[in-house]
């Protein structure tokens, strides 16, 4: 029976990172075997798919993609999926958090880039800063403004699919942040939260990374039995759960999110010796 990879990019199928290219050779080639033995490569991100359609020039071969945590499925390039955010929640939840936590930004993940809301804590020093982190990511780079206006306009007129509520580089705030999380998602049941450190993720309902995948592989056909994951964060603890008899985190990743996976692997390939070669 042919295999399905839900493979995860930042943190996993990116790492180690490489400024050169995206994705390191031995998780190319590894990534090219398994589809030419006749297995699947789902790749499930919250980045765009503008950005990870170009990741189809390093594999060579067919790939289908889900972005903003599920919000976009795509099979065969083709969008099966597609879901917002509701927007009056998603402006409470704004409201409430910009006047009650100390909020270093808010960022909205769009097609072509990212828009990031200028608050008091973003200074010179800041956006100096940011600059010169942008500048060293080579080709991970994706586009961004740090504008106010084109933020407001983008929640109040356009279809917004991921939002990042960014909170300061302070240790504290990575408790906040996860208490945070737990508080959003009792009160507004009609957002999906997901939290990584001092950042908290929204999706529209029913786009957490198992939902998303759940819905592939009812199109595509696959067993679950047959379904293997990889991630790092906690937006895919999701997919550890539902997948939890092959679900692979990432070595490097924090120990409240590498608890819910059943296997530790410290790079994707290894998959080749533990899955495609242990098989054999």
């Amino acid at each position: 029976m042919s295999k399905l990879l839900a493979v995860d990019l930042d943190g996993t199928l990116f790492y180690p990172r490489k400024l050169t290219r995206r994705i390191p050779k031995k998780n190319v080639a590894f990534l090219r075997k398994w589809i030419d033995q006749g297995n699947k490569v789902v790749l499930v991100s919250s980045r765009s798919y503008e950005f990870t359609s170009q990741l189809k020039e390093e594999i060579q071969r067919p790939v289908d993609f889900i972005n903003f945590i599920g919000g976009q499925v795509r099979i065969n390039d083709e969008l099966v999926k597609d879901v917002w955010i509701d927007r009056e929640p998603l402006k409470k939840v704004l409201k409430e958090t910009a006047e009650n936590y100390d909020i270093l930004s808010y960022m909205i993940a769009t097609n072509d880039r990212l828009i990031m809301s200028n608050t008091k804590g973003i200074g010179k020093f800041f956006k100096f800063i940011y600059e010169l982190w942008y500048s060293l990511q080579g080709k991970y780079r994706e586009k961004y403004v740090i504008d106010n206006e084109i933020f407001n306009k983008q929640i109040e007129e356009e279809l917004t699919y991921l939002v990042r509520i960014v909170f300061g580089l302070k240790k504290k705030n990575s408790i906040i942040a996860k208490e945070l999380n737990k508080t959003l998602r009792e009160q507004y049941p009609d957002i999906e939260f997901s939290w990584t450190d001092i950042i908290i993720e929204m999706s529209p309902k029913g786009c957490t990374k198992s939902e998303s995948l759940n819905f592939y592989v009812e199109k595509t056909g696959f067993s679950k039995e047959d379904v293997y994951v990889v991630g790092d964060s906690g937006n895919d603890i999701s997919m550890f759960e539902e997948y939890y008899e092959h679900s692979y985190c990432m070595a490097h990743s924090y120990s409240s999110v590498k608890k819910y996976a059943k296997h530790i692997i410290s790079r994707v390939h290894n998959l080749d010796g533990l899955v495609l070669e242990g098989e054999k």
